[in-house]
């Protein structure tokens, strides 16, 4: 909105000696005609802004009208800003444009210089799937529509009319938090299990959410919580050729070294659901052989037999 953009120039400009035409078109992410038409507006309305002409020159508030009112911290605008920088990399809106420039007046290159993290949400891809199903999630979200999607749970493949509240992005996943009409509940639902879905024309009245429940389904893995005497542990021995593509599924803190002269190594952590562990293994294809437990080893042999039964009327 033009009014969002005033107020972001009227912080720059506030903030700044003095900044060019060009600079402000960039930092707005729109035309210099556009910031000509904005200066003139705060013009009328009362902030007296000066050209300046020639080399190093640009625009500025008059001297002595600028009244400085760092509300942030320096670390404040770091944190702000490594916040506000991953959202646009998934929702490059002007209004996230407008609230970096309202709230962290410096140039963002200086900020992002010092800042300690990166937070970036977008895909390795620029066809990515994901990411133009997030992008219609998220208007639907904005615009309070019903989706009718097709969902893959575990139990069985449905349909549903939900209601979305939240995305929710945790452990590498994106996440729907909605309230599900048939079961007249919130729940999660993992956006790449969404095989189709619809942005409906009915709108729906918001819901306020003040907390999410991930819920047990979510917390199921190599850290558990639970009584150590109802975990298994869990030990797979690799060929050290094969760490770099064994750090893709696994932390490599759970890889250990035991044996160099032999080049081999074993993978040690506990598990509370010994199916989680077989996906795992297979997961991991021909690069680890289970030791233990053995209740594990027969589980990952008897789905082999399975997956060669498959294949077993191939020439």
């Amino acid at each position: 909105m033009k009014i969002d953009r005033l107020l972001g120039i009227s912080s720059v400009l506030a903030n700044t000696d003095r900044i060019t035409i060009q600079e402000l078109a960039e930092r707005f992410e729109v035309s210099k005609r556009t910031i000509f038409r904005d200066l003139d507006t705060l013009n009328e309305s009362g902030v007296p802004i000066v050209t300046y002409s020639g080399i190093g020159g640009g625009v500025a508030i008059v001297e002595g009208y600028k009244l400085k009112r760092n509300i942030l911290s320096k670390n404040d605008m770091k944190n702000v800003f490594t916040a506000l920088n991953g959202l646009m990399s998934i929702d490059g809106s002007t209004s996230l444009t407008n609230l970096m420039a309202k709230l962290i007046p410096e140039k963002t290159s200086a900020v992002f210089s010092e800042s300690d993290y990166v937070i970036d949400l977008s895909s390795w891809f620029q066809d990515s799937i994901t990411h133009e199903q997030v992008s219609d999630l998220h208007k639907a979200i904005k615009n309070r529509n019903c989706i009718y999607l097709e969902y893959i749970s575990k139990r069985s493949r449905s349909a549903r009319i939900v209601q979305p509240h939240k995305l929710v992005f945790k452990q590498s996943c994106w996440y729907l938090y909605a309230f599900c009409e048939d079961n007249q509940k919130f729940r999660l639902f993992k956006v790449n299990r969404i095989a189709t879905y619809e942005i409906m024309d009915v709108s729906f009245n918001f819901k306020a959410v003040e907390k999410i429940d991930f819920g047990k389904d979510f917390g199921v893995g190599l850290f558990s919580s639970q009584d150590p005497a109802s975990l298994f542990e869990v030990i797979l021995e690799y060929d050290v050729t094969n760490e770099f593509f064994l750090t893709d599924k696994i932390d490599a803190k759970f890889i250990h070294r035991i044996n160099s002269a032999k080049e081999s190594g074993q993978i040690m952590f506990s598990v509370s659901n010994l199916e989680w562990a077989t996906n795992l293994v297979l997961s991991l294809q021909d690069k680890v052989k289970v030791i233990a437990p053995l209740a594990l080893k027969e589980a990952v042999k008897t789905r082999i037999k399975r997956i060669t039964a498959l294949y077993k009327d191939d020439t």
